[in-house]
């Protein structure tokens, strides 16, 4: 399908959750994991000239720090781009305790070259993102991100051991749990935030829960 203007995308998103005892079962080589940080859901729009920043709501995200160089540094290829990332807005910390803030960390692409990407799986998507940013080639920056500039990721995907994987991140603030993701899942026309949410599970660590 040809995207060749602007228009707003609703980015996929999970609506259902799973408890951490139930990892296990689904580690069955038909899902990938994605660690799950604790920002704003942000999409990116960009024609390479122009370019949209907004969230899920299909508002724009507003104190976003970034440039409008650091956003183009991102356009490769032809016509219009559009990609779905976190942004850390939420001051929240790494692993070292350190704040890991206004940082856009990629985990899924929507349209490349103008190609509305209907019908690709979103192992294909990812395999995208790769090869678009010489993910090979880039330097982790943590345990679960590379890193393509000082102030863009690309989040990592895991294909097995989700258990160990989710014991791994729940210690680090900025991390909110895991995404599964069902690798063959084909996107479908996002036009609505319920759209495409059934390939998706989430699987959040405990919070606190405060009583006055």
């Amino acid at each position: 399908m040809i995207y060749n203007n602007y228009r707003y995308i609703y980015p996929p998103r999970p609506k259902n959750s799973i408890p951490p005892d139930e990892l296990d079962f689904w580690d069955n080589d038909t899902l990938v994991s994605q660690p799950k940080l604790n920002g704003s859901n942000c999409i990116i729009f960009t024609n390479g000239i122009e370019s949209f920043v907004m969230n899920r709501h299909n508002q724009k995200m507003v104190n976003f720090k970034l440039t409008k160089n650091e956003i183009l540094s991102l356009y490769k290829g032809n016509g219009w781009m559009v990609i779905n990332g976190e942004y850390m807005n939420k001051s929240k910390k790494d692993k070292y305790d350190q704040i890991f803030n206004h940082k856009f960390v990629i985990f899924d692409i929507l349209v490349y070259n103008s190609d509305y990407l209907i019908g690709k799986t979103f192992k294909e998507r990812i395999n995208l993102i790769n090869k678009l940013y010489n993910i090979n080639n880039k330097s982790n920056d943590s345990e679960f991100l590379y890193k393509i500039s000082d102030n863009i990721y690309f989040v990592k995907s895991y294909y097995e051991n989700f258990k160990s994987l989710y014991n791994s991140i729940i210690s680090i603030d900025m991390y909110e749990g895991l995404v599964l993701k069902r690798k063959n899942a084909k996107l479908e026309i996002v036009s609505s935030s319920s759209n495409n949410h059934k390939s998706q599970l989430k699987c959040r660590k405990p919070t606190k829960n405060y009583k006055y």
